[in-house]
């Protein structure tokens, strides 16, 4: 791990390893757990009732938000936590933004929408130019100045169930990266659920464990994170599940990808193919490729879009 990034969380991860504690399943509630892929190290385990993957023991919650500050979004080691330059990936952000906004409207048109873990901004901003009305959190306070002061936008920092929000007023809730951080899952779901108009749309992308990528990669595989991260693991069938017993109707899900340059991409590759990854470095450098974005679906993030009933 980089100096800088070490030095980040340095001070946060000595007061993890004293609060660590073991947890429930947040789906079904049961506490029959056997390890899951422990070679990763991880700390993972995979509820015996449901089979939801999930971090026990693990932080208490406030403990865990202490990573999401300036460095999470710009560091060194973005293979195991964060992100190379969020904000200098601008541009991908945007295009990637477009392109699920585009496909929720076919579910529901511009109205009031709220972008939980709204990161800096970009999504909000794509979805206000066409025609959304737009509001955010994140609990990054970094993020949210940045969406404030650049953008004009209304974000607010803090968790979603420590925020308050008008019951029944929005048309659109959208997680994108998001229910696999927090601390309580269900509770996000249902706040969601609370929060929307009868009919009203929720979409979501996480990471699927049960993606053939994943099973294929193992320990390798690029969906897993530092362990003060990424804490819950879903699957379609869980994370189904889960939105259901909240009250929504699931209308959609499918394996999603992003915008990324040929850089980021040659360099996930080479977390699995690294005789691969070093021949197209070497054609990208040739070329002079490395800049340049293409829609790349790895087939390992679900998202699911559902109906509030």
């Amino acid at each position: 791990m980089s100096e800088k990034l070490s030095t980040h969380l340095k001070s946060p991860r000595v007061r993890l390893d004293a609060a660590r504690r073991h947890i429930p399943c947040n789906l079904c509630g049961g506490n029959q757990t056997e390890p899951y892929c422990p070679e990763n190290g991880l700390g993972l385990v995979q509820c015996q009732n449901c089979g939801l993957v999930y971090v026990s023991p693990r932080p208490d919650p406030n403990e865990l938000y202490a990573l999401y500050g300036e460095t999470y979004f710009h560091n060194d080691e973005s293979g195991v936590v964060g992100y190379s330059n969020y904000i200098a990936d601008e541009g991908n952000i945007r295009k990637t933004a477009n392109r699920r906004i585009r496909r929720l409207e076919r579910y529901t048109q511009p109205g009031r929408l709220l972008d939980v873990g709204c990161a800096v901004g970009f999504y909000m901003d794509e979805a206000r130019k066409r025609g959304w009305q737009v509001e955010g959190l994140d609990v990054s306070n970094f993020a949210v100045e940045y969406a404030r002061e650049h953008f004009g936008l209304n974000a607010r920092q803090g968790s979603f169930t420590g925020l308050e929000f008008a019951p029944d007023s929005f048309d659109l809730v959208t997680m994108w990266d998001v229910i696999e951080h927090v601390p309580d899952p269900k509770s996000y779901i249902r706040k969601a659920a609370a929060v929307l108009r009868q009919g009203g749309v929720f979409a979501l992308a996480t990471p699927d464990i049960d993606s053939l990528p994943a099973r294929l990669t193992g320990k390798r595989w690029v969906g897993y994170k530092l362990s003060e991260e990424h804490v819950y693991y879903f699957s379609r069938r869980t994370l189904t599940k889960m939105l259901e017993e909240a009250g929504f109707e699931v209308l959609e899900a499918q394996h999603v990808g992003k915008y990324v340059t040929l850089r980021l991409f040659v360099d996930r590759l080479g977390m699995y193919v690294p005789a691969l990854a070093k021949l197209l470095a070497l054609a990208e450098r040739a070329f002079r490729l490395s800049e340049r974005s293409a829609y790349i679906n790895p087939y390992d993030i679900v998202a699911i879009t559902a109906r509030k009933k």
